[in-house]
């Protein structure tokens, strides 16, 4: 008991020593309530793995032996290898008790390798070769490739600021919570040279044309829910620093159809989304009315995804040929500082 009650007793003086006010809202004076900002950095850091754990079309069909087949893949065996400049966007309107948020942020990656093994893709916009279109690709052991990637992640969210805590008249935390969407949107191109051939896969047997490029768009959205907190420090009318930190969480259990045009393939999925983000900025008047602010932001995310065959009865199972269940998962981290003004 004595341990529970000697913190709480820490925090209460503390607060009467300092002499906390509490406050409804999130007061800023009209002139620094809106903000533009640019940023410019690095992605980091980026990594992703695809791993395939079990068919159930094998054991349905008495071939469990054949498990062994399962395959994996990284982003390093396609030679993504951060670091990659990124720019952004970023627009801001604080009310009393709300806050809402929009990022743009361009990502551009490219990389190239030698494929490690044979590997056989999906592809989303078809390849020709000899008088026929293809959506299976096969890059051939120790063949040269290259894979890029242009697009934009962006995100909107509003914040609930319920209250602010004052230490003291230029010292003040607030509280949050948020809700938004985060969305990315981008086109990549697979470049296996010139196609010439083709090769047959997977059971069902699957045709793959040997060689080529592709170019395929892909877009992706999901909403998010977290909270943060932030805190400034300094006058209303002079220099302010600021602090923030936010924490976001998406989750999803279910089928496979809100992110796949492929709905003879759909399984069922579990997606987990998690970011936390780090912000550190100064206010600088410039007039009486504006304000310049300089800052950086850091922050990481995390995808996480199983994929499981929807089936369950073992006749609909090879009737289907289900294909292998898949554990995927997606690691990034950025750093942006940024310029913008306050208004």
């Amino acid at each position: 008991m004595k341990r529970i009650l000697l913190p709480l007793l820490l925090a209460a003086t503390s607060a009467f020593a300092f002499d906390v006010q509490l406050e409804w809202g999130h007061p800023l004076p009209e002139d620094r309530n809106a903000k533009w900002s640019l940023s410019y950095g690095s992605l980091l850091d980026v990594s992703g793995h695809v791993d395939e754990t079990f068919r159930a079309y094998y054991k349905a069909s008495g071939q469990n032996w054949k498990q062994s087949l399962a395959e994996s893949y990284s982003l390093s065996d396609f030679g993504v290898d951060a670091p990659y400049s990124t720019m952004g966007l970023r627009y801001e309107k604080q009310w009393t008790f709300w806050n809402f948020r929009w990022d743009l942020v361009r990502l551009s990656l490219d990389a190239s390798a030698n494929a490690k093994r044979d590997y056989y893709l999906g592809v989303g916009d078809d390849i020709r070769y000899g008088g026929r279109s293809y959506d299976h690709l096969k890059i051939p052991k120790g063949s040269r490739f290259s894979l890029d990637f242009d697009g934009f992640l962006t995100s909107g969210a509003f914040a609930l600021t319920p209250f602010t805590f004052w230490l003291g008249e230029e010292l003040s935390f607030t509280p949050e919570l948020d809700a938004g969407l985060v969305l990315i949107l981008g086109k990549y191109k697979v470049d296996a040279g010139k196609a010439r051939g083709t090769a047959v896969y997977q059971n069902p047997p699957v045709d793959f044309v040997v060689g080529g490029s592709s170019d395929s768009f892909i877009g992706a959205g999901a909403p998010m829910i977290g909270f943060g907190g932030e805190l400034r420090l300094g006058a209303e009318d002079w220099i302010q620093w600021i602090f923030r930190a936010n924490l976001g969480y998406f989750s999803y259990s279910g089928s496979t159809k809100p992110f796949t045009s492929s709905g003879h393939r759909a399984k069922d999925i579990d997606l987990d989304y998690f970011s936390l983000t780090f912000d550190a900025a100064v206010d600088l008047p410039m007039t009486e009315t504006t304000c310049l602010e300089l800052g950086a932001r850091l922050q990481y995310m995390d995808i996480a995804a199983e994929i499981k065959s929807k089936e369950k009865d073992d006749a609909a199972i090879v009737a289907a040929r289900e294909r292998f269940d898949k554990k995927a998962d997606f690691d990034a981290v950025s750093l942006l500082f940024y310029a913008g003004v306050t208004f």
